[in-house]
């Protein structure tokens, strides 16, 4: 619970306007309107934050990788071989270049939900 929520609640009626007698429903009012905009915030800061999704990835070293938030269209020069998996929240597919700067044919094209082993040195996810 935040912190604004509790100093309403822990009040008990002493001069808050909580509990039984004069003052009780506008405090409850209070509360309910602090928590609903809490879970407004946080729902609203957690579909932004997942709004593309992610690129899970080992490096050539053999340690797992995260793109988070891949911007569609951006050339990513990061360099992969193993397990690759498009994990994309808005169904594009991503493009995977044997070369820096996404350059030559893709060597593979992970559509969403998609998984394969890959080695690659760059990659682009689809643009709007």
């Amino acid at each position: 619970m935040n912190s604004v929520a509790r100093d309403i609640s822990v009040g008990h009626g002493r001069g808050r306007g909580l509990g039984p007698g004069r003052g009780g429903r506008r405090g409850r009012a209070a509360l309910a309107v602090v928590l609903a905009v809490g879970a407004l915030l946080g729902s609203s800061a957690a579909a932004h934050a997942a709004d593309l999704g992610m690129i899970l990835y080992t490096t050539p070293a053999g340690k797992r990788a995260t793109l988070n938030q891949p911007e569609p269209g951006r050339c990513y020069t990061l360099s992969g071989a193993g397990l690759t998996s498009n994990l994309s929240l808005v169904g594009k597919t991503a493009h995977f270049y044997p070369k820096a700067r996404c350059a030559g044919a893709p060597v593979a094209d992970l559509g969403p939900g998609k998984r394969q082993n890959v080695r690659f040195s760059s990659l682009r996810v689809d643009a709007d």
